[in-house]
């Protein structure tokens, strides 16, 4: 596989000398959290990013610099072969890096989903609503959660995020590995799709971009963010 995965825990001690790395942007967004336990993940996950990336690129990670895309996708300032994207839910993060091709991860809590039948209606394709809606009720929630991850990850691969129909191409709602093809402005993106085992209680889908053609523009409707869903 032309990348790494890693996963860390979010809710450990963390140093003071971890915390020192952060940019002053970082430490005042972790600041409009409302509740502690939520601002020490973001910088927990913030200061993890900062160590993996130091590490591969031979960077301290306080002097990392990082910048946005169009659609709002992180990027290293420098460094501009490497591509990461990182992901956390609840109290585990989950970051992926590449040299050779932009990628996606997506990770979340295996929990109950209320609105799920609602968002499922609104935003998956009618192939994955049958999918789900054939699940077993004790199962409903992790297909729900790994439909919702392997959309995010095609999406946050291309840089888009939740600025597109989401209706108009389909991930599946198991686990197995496909190929996935979204229509965007600049043409249809291929992308290779799989989840990836992180253990009971977690569900983690992982997208590569394989490669683009010519095609028409779609019409973007904006996705919302599930309860506990929380990306960087």
């Amino acid at each position: 596989m032309p990348c790494e995965l890693w996963r860390f825990p979010l809710d450990q001690y963390l140093p003071a000398a971890a915390i020192a790395t952060l940019s002053a942007d970082e430490v005042a967004r972790a600041r409009r959290f409302v509740f502690e336990a939520d601002r020490h993940r973001f910088m927990a996950a913030r200061a993890a990013l900062r160590q993996l990336i130091g590490q591969r690129t031979g960077t301290s990670p306080a002097a990392l610099r990082f910048a946005t895309g169009r659609f709002g996708k992180p990027a290293l300032a420098t460094h501009d072969g490497l591509q990461f994207n990182l992901s956390h839910s609840g109290a585990t993060g989950v970051l992926a890096m590449s040299t050779r091709i932009a990628l996606g991860v997506d990770v979340e809590v295996v929990r109950p989903v209320p609105d799920a039948d609602s968002l499922a209606a609104a935003y998956f394709a009618p192939a994955e609503r049958a999918a789900i809606a054939a699940c077993s009720a004790n199962t409903r929630d992790t297909a729900f959660l790994r439909c919702w991850t392997r959309k995010e990850a095609c999406l946050k691969a291309i840089g888009i995020g939740l600025n597109l129909a989401t209706a108009g191409f389909d991930v599946g709602a198991d686990a197995d590995t496909r190929r996935v093809e979204i229509a965007t402005a600049d043409g249809i993106q291929r992308l290779w799709l799989r989840d990836v085992d992180a253990g009971d209680g977690l569900v983690v889908s992982l997208a590569l971009c394989i490669d683009r053609a010519p095609a028409a523009q779609p019409s973007p409707t904006p996705m919302p963010t599930p309860a506990e869903e929380s990306c960087a």
